[in-house]
């Protein structure tokens, strides 16, 4: 909190106020509703309701709007959890694979990490088969990769995406 009483998040300028907790919270539950709806559900007017819309989005709060898929509708129903220790931990190979391995198709998050591993990467294909296939591919042939360990996802449980804490 500011000395004003305001959430301030980390690298943010500006605090937010509550009818900026209040947008945030609408669009978290709903990202495709209207400027109308969220005007109305937040209590502004239209055009406040779009402008502070935009200034979220400008200071970086709001990064976007994604399609949520179900991987299973679109053929990628295997789900698996990819631990990835590197060979070495220099610059240069830490940057070839960050440049690399995140914007691989099957690739739905990387996340670099500490501890025993490097990374973990969250992956869906369409068959044990391919996973296999996969990690060969594009893992194990690696030199930068010193070690894989995989997992497979029974079930992927979503959890709070936002907006802030209550």
């Amino acid at each position: 909190m500011s000395s004003n009483g305001k959430n301030v998040r980390p690298g943010q300028t500006e605090p937010l106020d509550a009818i900026d907790e209040r947008l945030l919270a609408a669009l978290v539950d709903d990202a495709r509703i209207s400027n109308k709806q969220l005007a109305e559900l937040v209590g502004i007017a239209p055009s406040t309701a779009l402008m502070r819309t935009r200034a979220l989005s400008e200071r970086g709060i709001v990064q976007g709007f994604e399609a949520k898929l179900s991987l299973s509708a679109i053929g990628r129903s295997v789900q698996a959890l990819v631990a990835v220790r590197l060979r070495a931990h220099d610059r240069d190979q830490i940057d070839r694979f960050t440049a690399r391995v995140p914007h691989l198709p099957a690739v739905l998050s990387t996340f670099h990490t500490s501890g025993s591993v490097d990374y973990l990467l969250h992956i869906a294909v369409a068959s044990t088969e391919d996973l296999r296939d996969w990690v060969l591919d594009n893992l194990a042939t690696d030199p930068v990769v010193g070690h894989t360990e995989t997992t497979l996802v029974f079930d992927h449980i979503q959890g709070n995406h936002g907006p802030l804490p209550e």
